[in-house]
């Protein structure tokens, strides 16, 4: 019993240490480039210093034999870059911001001279994408939480990309229908059919089957970002129209926090049009006011456990409703 006990314990400790180094590619960015001198000759065996600004976290690569580097896997956010090779001066270009699923080059030219002097890099985006030939764009933080949203529906905000068009109104994608209450997620990818898209959360499938709606929407407070792919774009993401990717929120090196309620009430609204209940105005009895009270709240906060290393983000999501239906029959 106790040998089988141990196995299990073995088992269970593996898959969380696997579960840990298994990074989504979906989720995290890669920064990669180049390391060359004055003259354009390659410059093999550099250190390359990568340092989240946020965490403060910091991982270190080197240069192949072509001067070239690659840091996947890196969670989206704004990094600094310093690179060092001895007798040339140090170069480094800082806040480079990394988006989802983003390939950010970073090409660094070194000057002859001691490692103490520093050449600072500015990163400019490039008008071209040279490493990919992915069609798309990223839905920030700033945008996700600023925006003005219906029902606090993060999926509303796909149409801020260039080809996405909305899908057919009154039907199950739209959460129109009865037999798929959920939030509307149907849009259309350079004019690909809406039940054909791919949601992710964090790399992992977001699909509902049925209508291949999305089954677990994430409240705005958790998402950092989310990228919107329309066409051509990696083998990885396996299927699917158009694609979207949502990553969400981690924490930092400073303590965050919000709390949110929304509330909508049917005091506030006009009385449907059809909604007699019975009464009759030339007599004096009040036309009802069909009942719709929606109550939507929660919090998010998040900071270290270990400055430098260890983080925790945790948020809440709750929705309350309440909805009266009005129903118009004709009958002998």
């Amino acid at each position: 019993m106790l040998s089988r006990l141990s196995g299990w314990v073995a088992i269970l400790t593996i898959s969380l240490v696997l579960s840990c180094v298994a990074f989504g590619q979906v989720t995290t960015g890669t920064i990669l480039g180049s390391v060359h001198d004055s003259s354009g000759a390659a410059v093999s065996g550099a250190t390359l210093t990568i340092t989240d600004t946020g965490k403060g976290t910091v991982t270190t690569y080197q240069t192949d034999d072509a001067g070239a580097y690659n840091a996947p896997f890196l969670i989206p956010g704004s990094y600094n870059i310093v690179v060092e090779k001895q007798g040339f001066k140090r170069g480094a270009s800082n806040n480079v911001v990394l988006d989802v699923d983003q390939k950010a080059r970073v090409d660094f030219t070194l000057e002859v001279g001691q490692v103490s002097d520093t050449v600072e890099v500015t990163a400019v985006a490039p008008l071209i994408r040279m490493d990919s030939a992915e069609l798309g764009e990223v839905v920030g933080k700033t945008q996700v939480q600023a925006l003005p949203l219906n029902g606090r529906n993060f999926a509303q905000l796909v149409y801020l990309v260039p080809g996405v068009t909305p899908g057919q109104q009154g039907e199950n994608l739209s959460g129109s229908s009865s037999f798929n209450p959920r939030a509307a997620s149907d849009f259309n990818a350079l004019g690909s059919q809406a039940n054909a898209n791919e949601w992710l959360v964090d790399g992992i499938d977001d699909n509902e089957w049925t209508f291949n709606t999305v089954i677990v929407q994430p409240s705005v407070e958790s998402i950092a970002e989310f990228k919107v792919l329309t066409g051509t774009y990696s083998a990885a993401f396996g299927r699917g129209a158009g694609v979207i990717s949502v990553s969400t929120r981690s924490g930092s090196n400073a303590f965050h926090g919000e709390a949110f309620d929304y509330l909508r009430n049917s005091a506030m609204d006009a009385r449907n049009y059809f909604n007699y209940n019975g009464s009759n105005p030339a007599l004096g009895l009040p036309q009802m006011q069909t009942a719709y009270r929606r109550n939507q709240f929660g919090g998010a906060i998040g900071g270290p456990i270990l400055k430098d290393k260890l983080f925790f983000f945790a948020d809440y999501y709750g929705q309350r409703s309440l909805k009266g239906i009005v129903n118009l029959n004709s009958v002998p």
